[in-house]
């Protein structure tokens, strides 16, 4: 799992080195998750939107899940709350 993946874009964004942010993060994805053969599946968490040229790009069977669909918060919340979602 890979939280907030998003704030070092962020912050790079802000302080005008977003391109070499980008650069670093696409590299170290593609390392850790598309030439990682020990690896089944990875979670990555973020705020921002992905775009279509996004740093994701070549990374294979790649599928954005929004916490706005219903059925995928249900199994969210549903695993971290006390009480069951009805």
């Amino acid at each position: 799992m890979i939280d907030e993946y998003d704030v070092p874009l962020d912050k790079a964004y802000q302080n005008h080195y977003y391109p070499q942010m980008v650069k670093l993060v696409r590299s170290i994805f593609s390392q850790a998750l598309k030439s990682n053969k020990n690896l089944e599946f990875a979670v990555i968490t973020g705020c921002l939107r992905i775009a279509r040229e996004s740093i994701f790009t070549g990374l294979n069977n790649f599928m954005v899940r929004s916490i706005s669909v219903i059925a995928f918060a249900r199994i969210l919340l549903d695993k971290h709350s006390e009480e069951p979602l009805s």
